[in-house]
C-alpha cells in the first residue's frame, strides 16, 4: 500500500464526533439584556420602554424601527410583534443614587463587557439594583418598576409608586430566563393583542352605527328629518291661517270716505258688488 502517493487518515477524519455546544458567558448575556437596548445594542438611555415579553429598548430606537422595520438587521427576530408604540410600555424607573457615570462606562457596544457594571436604576422600595441579579417586574398599567420580591411581600392592589390600581395580569417580568415563562408570556401577549383588536372593532362599529346612548344613528337621522318636515308643514299651516285672518280683518276694516266714494253712487247705493280689496283694475271704476 506504500508508494501510492496517499496519506494515512487521522482519527478525527474517520470518526464523526458530536460538536460541543458553545457556552456563552452568563455575565455577558445578563449585562447585554439589562444594560443595552435589545434592538440597537447601544446603552439604555431614558426614556426606556419594555415590550410584553420583558425586553428593554431605547424609546427612540423603537420609533425608528416602527417607521422602518429594516433599520435594524435582526429586528424581525428580536421583536417582530412590535408594530406600533402601543406594543411597548414606557417604564417609570427610579434612579440609583450610588450610580457613577465615570465608573460605569456602557458606551461600548455589547461584546466587550469585562467588568461588573452598576445599574442606573433601583427598586424604589427594596433599593435593589436593576442589574439582572435580582428579578424585576413592571406594571403595564402604569410602567412603574419594582423588584419582584417587593410585590410578593406587599398584598396591595395599588401601585406602590403612583397608587394606580392593578391586578396580577398587569405584572410583566423583565428579561425572563426560563423557556416556560417566555412561552407563557408570549401566549398572554397574543391574547391581549387579540382582545385589543376585538375591543377596537366594537368601538369602531359603535362609532359608525350608534351614539353614546346606543341609538342607531341612521334611524336617529331619519327621525330628525321627519320631525323637521312635520315642523315645516305645521309652520306653513299656521302662516296660511294667519294670512287668512289678516285678510278677513282687512275686509271689515273701516275705510275713508274718499275711498268709499269710488265704489258708491250719488244716491248711496253700491256701484258693484264687493269692496276695494276684491275689485280688479278693469272693473274698479266701471
Amino acid at each position: 500500500m506504500g508508494n501510492d502517493g496517499g496519506s494515512i487518515p487521522r482519527r478525527i477524519e474517520l470518526v464523526k464526533e458530536k460538536q460541543k455546544d458553545v457556552k456563552q458567558n452568563p455575565n455577558l448575556q445578563r449585562e447585554a439584556a439589562w444594560f443595552y437596548c435589545a434592538l440597537s445594542k447601544r446603552a439604555l438611555e431614558l426614556p426606556i420602554v419594555a415590550d410584553r415579553l420583558g425586553k428593554l429598548y431605547n424609546q427612540d430606537v423603537v420609533i425608528e424601527y416602527i417607521l422602518d422595520p429594516t433599520s435594524y438587521g435582526d429586528g424581525d427576530k428580536i421583536c417582530p410583534y412590535i408594530t406600533s408604540t402601543k406594543d411597548t410600555v414606557k417604564l417609570n424607573l427610579t434612579p440609583n443614587p450610588a450610580y457613577n457615570e465615570q465608573q460605569n462606562d456602557t458606551s461600548t457596544v455589547v461584546g466587550s463587557l469585562d467588568k461588573d457594571l452598576k445599574s442606573k436604576f433601583i427598586c424604589p422600595i427594596s433599593m435593589k439594583e436593576m442589574n439582572g441579579k435580582h428579578r424585576f417586574v413592571y406594571l403595564d398599567s402604569c410602567g412603574c418598576t419594582f423588584a419582584e420580591q417587593t410585590l410578593k411581600e406587599v398584598s396591595s392592589t395599588q401601585c406602590l409608586s403612583c397608587g394606580k390600581t392593578f391586578d396580577k395580569s398587569n405584572i410583566i417580568t423583565i428579561n425572563p430566563t426560563t423557556k416556560e415563562e417566555i412561552e407563557s408570556m408570549t401566549k398572554a401577549m397574543e391574547e391581549k393583542k387579540k382582545n385589543g383588536k376585538k375591543k377596537n372593532n366594537k368601538k369602531r362599529t359603535a362609532e359608525d352605527g350608534k351614539d353614546e346612548n346606543g341609538t342607531d344613528k341612521k334611524k336617529k337621522k331619519n327621525n330628525n328629518e321627519h320631525r323637521n318636515i312635520s315642523t315645516s308643514v305645521a309652520a306653513s299651516a299656521v302662516m296660511d291661517k294667519v294670512s287668512k285672518e289678516l285678510a278677513e280683518r282687512q275686509k271689515t276694516k273701516a275705510v275713508s270716505s274718499a275711498i268709499q266714494s269710488l265704489y258708491t253712487k250719488k244716491d248711496g247705493t253700491s256701484k258693484i258688488k264687493g269692496n276695494y280689496l276684491t275689485m280688479g283694475t278693469f272693473n274698479r271704476y266701471s
